[in-house]
């Protein structure tokens, strides 16, 4: 084969036709990574967490607080959560009324229709007492947490996470506070 032959023409011009379409592929995967890229940054994260709204005289008080922490609106929020672990955070003591409080808030009739970015909702989730007879909640259990949602698109999301019942400032065990 010598520059300028039929065959020589050929294979460089087979030649450019494969790195056209080595070329065309790379762009086509580009712009499927660059979408999906886009679509994992601009999506809803929505988590959940229990923390104390007060505490005092032997009595702590928790919300659980749902949050999108997103930058897009997430629709149709639900918690589930397995009805043992559930029960394994409830205390033995817990009246019933109060044990269908908690369970109401992983049942299809807590759901939430919209969360928006940044935006955090609240529910009373409880009490832990040192007075057995006003205890609901089994202070430091933790149980697993399955949060499911969709954007306004229509994917769908699930988020798995534990939450503790237990007051998030002094995660470790205590804070240092000031006497001021």
């Amino acid at each position: 084969m010598t520059p300028g032959s039929p065959e020589f023409s050929a294979s460089i011009a087979l030649f450019a036709a494969g790195v056209s379409a080595v070329g065309a592929l790379i762009a086509f995967f580009s712009v499927f990574i660059a979408r999906k890229n886009w679509r994992d940054s601009n999506r809803p994260v929505v988590s959940a967490y229990v923390d104390e709204e007060s505490g005092g005289a032997g009595i702590t008080i928790f919300n659980l607080f749902l949050k999108n922490t997103g930058n897009r609106p997430a629709t149709l929020i639900q918690l589930h959560a397995a009805e043992a672990d559930i029960e394994r955070i409830i205390a033995e003591q817990a009246e019933s009324k109060r044990r269908e409080h908690i369970k109401t808030v992983f049942s299809e009739e807590s759901r939430l229709a919209i969360l928006h970015p940044e935006e955090t909702l609240v529910t009373s989730f409880g009490l832990a007492s040192t007075s057995p007879n006003e205890q609901w909640l089994k202070y430091g259990e933790e149980f697993p947490v399955q949060v499911t949602y969709r954007d306004l698109e229509g994917r769908k999301y699930k988020s798995h996470l534990f939450i503790r019942v237990r007051p998030r400032e002094g995660f470790g065990g205590g804070v240092w506070k000031s006497a001021a």
